[in-house]
């Protein structure tokens, strides 16, 4: 690359500091602001499949992440009373030696992340977001809500699903869609002998996910018509509630969740841009973009996947609309994927036929397959 570009990412989740990363890796120290004012996470986890793994290996945080997280390799299915309906290990990942995925508590994974951003240069801001944008063609001019400005190569918005860059850029006709479920998170101890993911098939489902040696966390998806509030301090009782029908260890869990505080619900919503995501030198990654529901676990994935891409090809010398019609080539078909598979099973969940709980693996073994190929 003849000349450093000059580059800002609105956002500091996950998509926004993997690509600050991914940017600093091939010499490019980008800007990053974050509307919020300190670093803070929900505390839950997240799931990180093999694919992920790669991207963070692409970024040089893959050790971190596994040596804080926990890797398992087999996923187990039961019935709300704990019957095993069977097993399955996860795929190989091309270009991948470990075969698995890894859990990890989200603040660990947020802490290694603005770690290695700010150790590649990245300029980060809290507290601070976009005002305005104007793009004349050759550059982007900025302002920003602290009064301060710049001018940009490039605006990435990694602002997450209800992105302030996307309604700014691409008006009000593209908003999240209420899927008609919500996921209820609950982190607590983990058996030293569970190492695997495991889902529970009942009235709702319920699943556990290994985090560490001593951690996982329990999520239920739940159908909630109408996309109603749930009120803060009864989250506790309302996850309990929700997980009735289930015995066994779940049950047993279920007695654990006695503080509203440790329960995280988010209505699950989707958002699928149609490409480009780009509009002059205005683009969008991530969520932003194409925001999905956790059934396959690849919201973060895709995220991340975006940052490794578009760093790879702003490295290259030459115009940048093609350099974003590559990365739409490179991105599109997977994030596609993943919405719509995602949107398929929870539809499953939703209207359930004899066939769905069978249907509903299948997709996700066909997911998992597609995506373990390089993107």
């Amino acid at each position: 690359m003849s000349q450093e570009r000059k580059i800002l990412i609105v956002g500091g989740g996950i998509g926004g500091l993997s690509l600050a990363i991914g940017l600093g890796r091939v010499g490019i120290r980008a800007d990053l602001v974050e509307l919020q004012p300190a670093w803070t996470t929900a505390g839950v986890g997240i799931i990180q499949p093999g694919n992920a793994i790669r991207a963070y290996q692409a970024l040089g945080v893959a050790d971190q992440c596994l040596e804080r997280g926990f890797v398992y390799k087999r996923q187990r299915y039961f019935h709300s009373d704990g019957a095993v309906m069977g097993e399955r290990l996860m795929p190989p990942v091309d270009g991948l030696e470990l075969v698995g995925h890894c859990g990890i508590p989200r603040p660990v994974l947020q802490e290694i992340l603005v770690s290695a951003a700010t150790s590649h240069g990245a300029s980060i801001r809290l507290g601070v977001s976009v005002a305005s944008l104007h793009d004349d063609g050759a550059k982007v001019d900025v302002t920003f809500t602290d009064s301060t400005s710049g001018s940009y190569d490039l605006v990435v918005g990694a602002d997450g699903t209800y992105s302030k860059i996307r309604n700014t850029v691409f008006g009000d006709a593209y908003k999240p869609r209420f899927s008609g479920q919500g996921c209820w998170r609950f982190t607590t101890h983990k058996p030293p002998e569970m190492d695997y993911s495991a889902t529970f098939y009942g009235p709702n489902k319920a699943g556990l996910i290994p985090l560490t040696q001593t951690l996982m966390y329990m999520y239920i998806t739940t159908t909630e018509p109408g996309n109603p509030w749930m009120p803060d301090g009864r989250l506790h009782e309302l996850m309990r509630e929700r997980l009735h029908g289930h015995t066994g260890f779940v049950a047993e869990i279920r007695d654990r969740i006695q503080n509203p505080a440790d329960v995280v619900y988010k209505p699950l919503e989707t958002i699928l841009l149609p490409p480009p995501w780009y509009r002059g030198r205005v683009l969008l990654i991530g969520d932003a973009a194409h925001s999905t529901t956790p059934h396959h676990a690849q919201g973060a994935a895709m995220a991340v996947e975006d940052a490794v891409v578009l760093s790879e090809l702003l490295a290259q010398d030459g115009a940048l609309e093609p350099l974003l019609d590559q990365f739409m080539e490179r991105r599109w078909t997977r994030c596609k994927l993943v919405v719509e598979a995602s949107v398929q099973v929870g539809d499953w969940e939703l209207n359930p036929t004899p066939t769905s709980i069978n249907d509903a693996i299948a997709l996700s073994n066909h997911v998992k397959t597609t995506l373990a190929h390089a993107f």
